[in-house]
Order: C-alpha cells, then sequence, then structure tokens
C-alpha cells in the first residue's frame, strides 16, 4: 500500500488524473493523495478484525486477490471509463486478469524484492495460487499462464513493465533480470507531524502494521531496552497489543509517521517489512532486524549481508537484543553504510523515476 499510495501522489503532482480501486478502508488514505477512489463492490479482504493473523486465512486471501469477485470489479471499473494504463499491486493477480481483458496495458507494481521473486528458491512461494490465479483467467476468458517456471516471473512477463519499488543494489544480484524490469526505488509517503521530541540516543521499534502475535516480542524489546542509555519510542501500527510493560526510558505510540520520526531515530527495531526497511535507509537509519513471516528474512538477510545493521531472531532473549542494538549505536560503520544507501534512494526521486517510466507507455 505505501508505494501505491506513494506512486498516487507523484502521478496526481504531475498533472495526471488517477483513479484507484481497492477496499474501502483505503479511501481516505488516496483521496488524500488526490486520486479518485472506487471501493470494491464484490471483492472484500477476508479478515473483518485487526487482529486476524493473515496466515491462519491463507486460502480466503488467495480467494481475495486471485479470484473472480475482484476481477469482475476491476473490469467493470476499467470499462466504466477511458484508461490509458493500470497500475497493479503486483500480487494481486485478479487486477492483470482484468486489464488483460479489458485490453488495458497492465504494470505490476512490486513492493516486495524483485529479484527472489522470480528466480530462487524464493520464487516457489506463490506456486500455491497458480490453481486459483488459472480459474479466474478461465472465467474472463484470457489465456492462462505458461505452467513452466515461477508463477510471478509468468504474471509479470505479461507487462510492458515492472516497477521494482526498491534500490537495486539492495535487491539480491541477479544477471538473468527481465527487459521489462525497472528499478525505481521506494516510494514513500509523506511524513505527517508528531509531537514525538526525543533527545540524544533514539530507539524506533516497530514490528508490523498487521497483527503477527508480536506482543511477546514487542516485551522482550522493550525488557532488552530498559538498561540501554537510549530514548525508546515503540509504535504499534494500529495493531491492538494489550498488556505491554514499558521501562521508564519507553513510550507506547498506537501510530506515528515513520518518516516523521525516522530522522531523528539513531537505531530502527523491527520486523524488516520492506515498506519499513526502505523509509529507514531512505533516512540513513541502520537496523536490528528481527523477522517473522512473509518476505521479511530475505529483507533482513539482505540489510545483515550489505552491512546496514544485523539479523536476530525474532526468539532471541532480550540479552541478545540488547547486546545487537547496542552494536549498531556504537559501531558507526553500519550509520555510515545507511547513510550512502539513503543517497542511492535519494536519486530515485521518491517516484519521479516511476512516473517517467510510466509516461513512456501514454
Amino acid at each position: 500500500m505505501v508505494p501505491a499510495a506513494g506512486l498516487t501522489a507523484a502521478l496526481v503532482s504531475h498533472g495526471h488524473d488517477v483513479r484507484v480501486i481497492g477496499p474501502a478502508a483505503l479511501k481516505t488514505r488516496f483521496e488524500r493523495a488526490g486520486a479518485r477512489f472506487r471501493p470494491f463492490q464484490r471483492a472484500q479482504p477476508p479478515h473483518s478484525r485487526e487482529v486476524d493473523v493473515i496466515e491462519d486465512n491463507l486460502l480466503a486471501w488467495t480467494r481475495f486477490i486471485a479470484g473472480r469477485r475482484l476481477a469482475d470489479d476491476v473490469l467493470e471499473e476499467l470499462r466504466s471509463e477511458p484508461t490509458d494504463v493500470a497500475v497493479v499491486d503486483a500480487v494481486v493477480s485478479a487486477g492483470f486478469a482484468a486489464a488483460e481483458k479489458a485490453g488495458v496495458p497492465v504494470v505490476a507494481l512490486v513492493h516486495i524484492l524483485y529479484a527472489p521473486s522470480i528466480e530462487g528458491p524464493g520464487a516457489t512461494q506463490w506456486d500455491p495460487i497458480r490453481a486459483m490465479m488459472d480459474m479466474t483467467r478461465r472465467h474472463l476468458e484470457v489465456p492462462e499462464l505458461d505452467p513452466g517456471g515461477p508463477v510471478m516471473a509468468g504474471l509479470w512477463s505479461r507487462c510492458p513493465i515492472v516497477l521494482a519499488c526498491v534500490p537495486q543494489p539492495f535487491d539480491f544480484p541477479s544477471d538473468r533480470l527481465p527487459s521489462n524490469a525497472r528499478y525505481v526505488g521506494p516510494i514513500l509517503d509523506e511524513p505527517v507531524a508528531s509531537a514525538w521530541q526525543p533527545g540524544d540516543g533514539r530507539v524506533l521499534v516497530s514490528l508490523s502494521t498487521t497483527a503477527t502475535r508480536q506482543r511477546d516480542l514487542l516485551q522482550r524489546i522493550l525488557d532488552a531496552l530498559a538498561d540501554v542509555d537510549v530514548e525508546v519510542l515503540c509504535t504499534l501500527g494500529g495493531v491492538p497489543v494489550d498488556g505491554l510493560s514499558p521501562p521508564p526510558n519507553a513510550s507506547i505510540s498506537d501510530w506515528i509517521s515513520h518518516r516523521e520520526v525516522l530522522p531523528r531515530t539513531d537505531v530502527l527495531v523491527t520486523h524488516a517489512g520492506l515498506s519499513t526497511v526502505m523509509a529507514a535507509l531512505a533516512s540513513g537509519v541502520p537496523m536490528v532486524c528481527m523477522p517473522m513471516t512473509r518476505d521479511q528474512p530475505l529483507n533482513a538477510e539482505r540489510v545483515a549481508t550489505l552491512g546496514l545493521g544485523l539479523e536476530r531472531s525474532p526468539t532471541a532473549s532480550a540479552d541478545l537484543i540488547r547486546d545487537a542494538v547496542q552494536r549498531v549505536l556504537d559501531d558507526k560503520r553500519f550509520r555510515q553504510r545507511a547513510k550512502s544507501m539513503a543517497e542511492i534512494i535519494a536519486a530515485y526521486g521518491n517516484g519521479a523515476v516511476a512516473v517517467q517510466e510510466l509516461e513512456s507507455l501514454l
């Protein structure tokens, strides 16, 4: 959602008429970015409560992103008025099928690491949704995907352009990049002002905007930082987490804009979700990554490999977490490498390169 909202704002600022179709809960966010918003009518996200864990209901989520209801919603919207280009969340395969049916050029907006999604062992994680994807494509009477090779590689190969929303040096190396791949860097929301005014020594703790049963890990991190001479801000990302006991040097907030507080942060302790990692690196902030699920282990691996921070297990003890944070605070090389990555990210212009690529299709 973060690159989609950021790209929307960038397109609008360049004078483009943008309309967005998605879950009704996103209406305010995209209208604030300047888009016309259309809520899904047939398709609805499967969770009914913010505390639901996606991994507990993978079949329902597969039906949502790959099923015929979403495809029919998108097709109806594309046919409602002329559309030059459809930019589709890279994993929402039903949207690709609908754009193909409507005869509209479709661009994949990739908000996960690109290279491991199309090659290597990581690419097979999407294979279980292939059957649902092909059912939807048969429903719309568009060709099924080539049965050989990784499913996302096959889906994205049909696009004139694929926008990978990371700096290329951060992704896994590859010497077989498809000709339609474009690295456009992270596309981040504008910062939202907060009242947090930290002193010297600042650690930000943030473990996802979706429920991942993160309470125990959050408490361990807070316990680990209790004896470290830093001021700690723990943001919950809007996820209800009850029963936390913060130490005197820590405060807890339901939600604060990372873009606003990261420039005043020395270390981020994170689950290594890609949007959070990119926001940290855009501000030159090193990390301690504690990946829990989904693509987070891949992101954490790149952070550690590139010397942008350290990776620790989500089951690590408070002592191990404390030692990792202290090491990143003390070793200035982590900060220097993060600042170098920030310079690389800045050159992409926060959506400017992506807008140029899209304009090439008009």
